[in-house]
């Protein structure tokens, strides 16, 4: 028994030693040029070979990185690359002197547009001015926005479900047909009330019958019976009426126990206070388009012009504006790395924000009944949150050949969160996987990308940005 125990001491000793003898391996490999070259473990100095490397360190930021030789570059004795008086690995000192000068301001040639779109865009949706566009409003389309869809709440009626098979959007009540939701509609006292999921169908205990609409109970006047549509919130507090329990306000723009409270809908940038936020679109004013109604027109006066567009010299050729006049040149003064974001059309993004049946889906802030902010525990909503921030960040650029990458906002975190939610989000042509159904979604906007743009033939989409909320996902394949 003594020989064993002292078998597996010697065992333990023998890793000990090992684990020690990697650590130090470690340490020597990454963080051995990290100490200055000066000091010795002993604590004695060598300041010679210091003076004449420190000496040369004030002429690396003036040198451009293409032209840059390995000679150039100062070293310590062991090798180490001097960047701003500091001691770096060979090839992270090397890359930092490099990037010395990508990081000094830069003037860049921004081009603020004003083509103009078809009709307008009919009152249904913004005009993209750089592209002469329409960016139309959930339920319409064409190139004018004059095209009115019929985006229905419930699926084909079958013969023993006659408002379709389950889904969220599943409506017995009034559908408005532009962004498939369900309201108690006209001839109610509170039209604008939500109907959502089981508050428009007969509840036995906990089982909803999705077959049976309870449009008797919903739209009673009968006080002592619990409705909905037409019940007084004041009398339901002080007791003289009751309601359905079933029935929520679940949608965006409404606060309140019956929804009575109107409250701030959630935009992005909340329109950067250059538009109307409606569910989630933004209406932008004019001289102004994005779905956060960040960019300006020719027509948007200068001094409104977004932080990362200020301290702008601008270029208007002949000094005056013509009738045919669609853009001026600004040189502002920015700092790399620069990032373009994709104008995509609203059916990746916004659509998605717009006609969500919850409203804490995808999203990082809502408003309370006071219309304060207040801020969600939402996973998903870290993709709008990234959204909000590059579309403010100074280094955004709108000049896409300057352009050091490109961010492809598909808001999919909506989508996951929304597939099956209505008919025209259905995954039954997509194996009945949101995987698939993103993923789908991720193609088109590839396809647009390249059949409107030439910015991805550049590098293969290597500076390309795509923030998939598939890798936040709680849902396994499915």
């Amino acid at each position: 028994m003594s020989s064993l125990q002292n078998f597996k001491y010697s065992w333990q000793l023998t890793a000990v030693i090992l684990i020690l003898v990697a650590f130090i391996s470690i340490v020597h490999i990454f963080f051995v040029p990290l100490i200055p070259a000066s000091l010795d473990f002993t604590g004695s100095r060598q300041t010679e070979s210091w003076a004449n490397a420190s000496s040369s360190i004030k002429n690396v930021s003036s040198i451009d990185d293409k032209n840059i030789e390995q000679d150039q570059y100062p070293q310590s004795s062991d090798g180490a690359i001097l960047y701003r008086d500091a001691p770096w690995k060979t090839d992270i000192g090397k890359w930092l002197s490099s990037c010395h000068d990508i990081a000094a301001p830069v003037y860049i040639n921004e081009t603020i547009s004003g083509k103009n779109c078809k009709d307008g865009c009919s009152g249904h949706g913004i005009c993209n001015s750089e592209l002469g566009e329409c960016r139309c409003f959930h339920g319409y389309a064409g190139e004018g926005c004059s095209e009115r869809l019929n985006l229905e709440c419930n699926a084909p009626a079958l013969p023993m479900a006659p408002f379709g098979y389950w889904m969220v959007s599943i409506c017995s009540a009034y559908c408005d047909t532009t962004r498939a939701l369900c309201f108690c509609g006209e001839g109610s006292k509170y039209p604008d009330r939500p109907v959502a999921e089981s508050c428009g169908f007969q509840v036995n205990g906990q089982v909803v019958n999705w077959s049976i609409a309870d449009s008797e109970m919903i739209y009673t006047n009968d006080i002592s019976k619990p409705g909905w549509c037409n019940v007084n919130p004041q009398e339901v507090k002080e007791g003289k009426a009751l309601y359905k329990h079933e029935c929520e306000c679940k949608y965006d723009c409404q606060g309140g126990q019956f929804c009575e409270i109107p409250t701030e809908c959630s935009c992005i940038n909340q329109c950067s206070g250059n538009g109307c936020c409606h569910g989630g679109f933004c209406q932008c004013k004019d001289g102004w388009y994005g779905v956060d109604c960040s960019i300006p027109s020719i027509s948007s006066p200068l001094k409104e012009w977004p932080p990362w567009l200020r301290s702008a010299t601008v270029h208007v050729p002949d000094g005056r504006f013509g009738d045919d006049y669609h853009s001026i040149r600004a040189a502002v003064k920015k700092k790399r790395p620069l990032i373009y974001i994709y104008d995509l059309p609203p059916e990746f993004n916004i659509h998605l924000l717009e006609g969500r049946h919850f409203r804490f889906h995808c999203v990082n802030r809502l408003y309370d009944e006071e219309n304060k902010t207040f801020w969600t525990n939402q996973l998903y909503g870290s993709q709008m949150a990234l959204y909000e921030s590059l579309l403010a960040s100074p280094y955004r650029t709108l000049n896409g050949d300057e352009a050091d990458y490109f961010y492809v906002p598909v808001l999919d975190a909506c989508l996951i969160a929304r597939a099956d939610d209505a008919p025209h989000l259905s995954m039954r042509n997509h194996m009945g996987l949101r995987s698939y159904l993103t993923l789908d979604f991720y193609k088109k906007a590839y396809d647009h990308i390249m059949e409107h743009y030439t910015y991805w033939n550049r590098s293969s989409g290597r500076d390309h940005i795509w923030v998939p909320a598939m890798l936040l996902r709680r849902y396994g394949i499915a």
